[in-house]
């Protein structure tokens, strides 16, 4: 074999084994969380979506009808989570409010930011720095249950905690 042909066969093999190193994964990663940060979210009840982590436990972030304020077993419950997500070194949460189908669009949407504002502030009393947390309202955008139904409103009035993975 000539000297040109060897030499762009070596650059051939080392540009496919310079691919092949880039494609593996980290040990010990999943996604951009660590092994022990996924078993820490699962521990506490969060389940994986997509690339994202979610808490979405309606039955533990729900809200009265028209209230933003947290009921005290929900006060414990963001307490716990925030401890768990910090103690596995988890440095990032975005809250998503949200609502039930009653009220305006207007009204709905401000009131899903403030369950989510009342959720963040609990994760702040928690030790949860405030650049750590993000906040959004949605409104009755992504309703989880039937708007027609006393229980399905009452599943729709929550907060969602996601960690990106």
């Amino acid at each position: 074999m000539g000297e040109k042909k060897m030499s762009k066969l070596n650059v051939l093999l080392g540009l496919v084994l310079l691919c092949l190193a880039a494609c593996q994964s980290v040990p010990g990663k999943v996604g951009n969380l660590t092994e022990q940060q996924v078993a820490a979210l699962k521990e506490v009840g969060f389940v994986q979506d997509a690339d994202d982590w979610v808490f979405s436990a309606s039955d533990k972030l729900l809200f009265g009808s028209n209230e933003a304020e947290l009921m005290e077993e929900a006060k414990q419950t963001v307490y716990r989570i925030t401890h768990q997500l910090m103690q596995a070194g988890i440095t990032a949460v975005r809250v998503d409010g949200h609502t039930d189908a009653t009220g305006s669009r207007s009204q709905n949407q401000q009131l899903s930011q403030r369950r989510a504002e009342a959720v963040a502030e609990r994760m702040r009393a928690a030790g949860m720095k405030p650049d750590q947390i993000r906040v959004r309202g949605l409104g009755s955008e992504f309703p989880v249950a039937d708007n027609r139904s006393e229980s399905g409103k009452a599943q729709n009035r929550r907060v969602v905690l996601v960690v990106g993975g």
